[in-house]
Formats: C-alpha cells, structure tokens, sequence
C-alpha cells in the first residue's frame, strides 16, 4: 500500500477527529491538541489518497526516553503493514533526536499490535500494568473533614526520604523505576523528576511527619480536566482519606481521573477502590520497550 507521513498541523485536526470516530470510547479527542502542539515529537499522520489512514504520536518524556502512543489505523486499511511502517518511521524519530529507550503500552489481548511491537523490536520488559482509564469524579463523596485525614503534601526536605521509601517498597521496585504520567507514557523515575513534582505539589505522602507509611503521585491536566494518578502504594486503612482530595479536586474543575497501578497494587486496593468509586472497569496492558542505545 502507498502512503506517506506527514507531521499533523492544526488544520489536521478534523480529520484525525474523524478517524477517531471509528473507534469507540476513544480518549483521542482529550489529547489531539496537546499533541499535535508538544515539541520535541508531535503527532504524525499516514495518508492514502488524502485520505488519513493512521496516525500515532511521538513524545519524549525525557531527552533520553521516547514514547510511541495513540496508534489508530482505519478499518479499511488494517493488516495492510501501516501500523509497523508508521511505528518504524517514529523510532527513526526518536533515534536521530537522540532518545536510548523507546517504549509503548499496547493492550495484553490486543494480539494484532503485540505481534507489530514485537516484529519491531520490542519486549514486555515494562511488564503488565493495570489502568482505570478516565472515570468521572462525580461521585466520589467527601467524607467529614474531622474522621479521616487526608495524605500531606510532601516537602522538598523529604525528597531523599521519599525517594529512599520508592526503592525499597516492593511496589515501587516491581514498578521497575518507571512513572506513569501525561500522555499515558511512563518515564525513569528520578530524583530530579521527583523533585519538580515536589515542587509543584503533586506528591503526597501518608504516615506521620518524619514517617512514610504510603506515596500518592498526582499529575492534573488542568487543560482537559484530568486527573491523573501516577503512583499510588498506601495502606487499606488509610486510602480512604483520599477521598477528601479527591472530592476538593472535583470542586477545582476536575471531572475524570486515570489510575495506574501493578497487578498485585490493584488485587489488594481493589475492595477498598470500589468502596470509593463503585464498580469499575480496569484495562490490563504491558509495557513494552525497545533498547535503541546500539542502534544510533
């Protein structure tokens, strides 16, 4: 099949919106914005004819690390080779800007994309991760400010002592260093990484002061109304105080949240996330990632 790449504009828009459509409850119109604007990457787009048959985005969570999101190819034209072409072209991308690590999150039974994934090169060895993509708020009740207190921000004098607790929790070394975060990409998780989100309050800690008993990552995407729990390892008897954030952060604006957590997270969280948000659906994923290093 012929076609060619082109980097989407924003007059592309509609057209990848369109494309969208073909396949449901697609995330894609809360981020093709966003990433059709993110330097260094961008969305790009496969045509045919003029006609938009795919598009995946490119995105560097860090200036060593590049992330392969949002594949979509038409209907009409899958199993035709433009999905490995598209993502073949991307890692070219990454490469020449210089990125060691590649990866994508692809869904564990989704068999067509694992076979892609796997003919370019890439490995389970992020492992399997289980998501909540974007649920609503709505209706997660506050609970009485006096029952329950809710995790504290983490102080910038506690970066060391948070990081020391990430390395030796065992969710946080199954979790192999990596960070869940904007883009559904994951990044190494590093002390400075950890710091600016210190910074911008976006970690809280659960346990008395000068005592970590529990870390909760959070990372708002105030533009699309999306909350987006990066990390989460707290004892059952203390997640429920979540709920008073969770609630203060609907009142802000937010109307969705995603959680990312590991298989073994969620089969211990999972009665007492149900007592805070209900019946839910999870997704379950592997991280795949490709080792570009020897290739430049």
């Amino acid at each position: 099949m012929n076609f060619y790449i082109t980097r989407a504009k924003p007059e592309d828009r509609d057209a990848v919106l369109n494309l969208s459509k073909h396949f449901s409850e697609d995330y894609l119109e809360y981020t093709v914005d966003r990433w059709i604007e993110q330097e260094p990457g961008g969305l790009y787009l496969a045509w045919s004819n003029n006609l938009l048959t795919g598009c995946c985005s490119l995105y560097f969570p860090s200036s060593s690390e590049a992330w392969l999101q949002g594949m979509r190819v038409h209907p009409d034209y899958q199993g035709r080779g433009l999905a490995y072409k598209l993502n073949r072209y991307l890692i070219e991308q990454a490469k020449a800007r210089g990125a060691e690590t590649a990866r994508l999150l692809t869904a564990r039974d989704n068999h067509r994309a694992l076979r892609v994934a796997k003919k370019l090169g890439f490995t389970a060895s992020g492992g399997r991760r289980e998501i909540i993509f974007r649920k609503p708020l709505h209706h997660v009740i506050a609970l009485e400010p006096d029952q329950i207190s809710p995790p504290r921000l983490c102080k910038p004098s506690e970066v060391k002592q948070a990081l020391l607790y990430l390395n030796a929790n065992p969710s946080g070394y199954n979790a192999q260093g990596l960070l869940f975060g904007p883009g559904y990409s994951y990044r190494r998780l590093r002390a400075d990484s950890l710091e600016e989100a210190v910074k911008n309050d976006r970690v809280y800690l659960f346990g008395e002061r000068n005592r970590i008993e529990g870390i909760m990552v959070v990372l708002p995407e105030i533009s699309e109304g999306h909350l987006i729990i990066a990390y989460l390892n707290a004892p059952l008897e203390n997640l429920p105080s979540i709920r008073n954030l969770f609630a203060a952060w609907f009142k802000a604006g937010y109307q969705q949240y995603t959680l990312n957590l590991l298989p073994e997270q969620h089969r211990v969280l999972m009665p007492v996330l149900k007592q805070l948000f209900g019946n839910y659906n999870y997704e379950q994923w592997l991280l795949m990632e490709k080792d570009l290093s020897g290739e430049h």
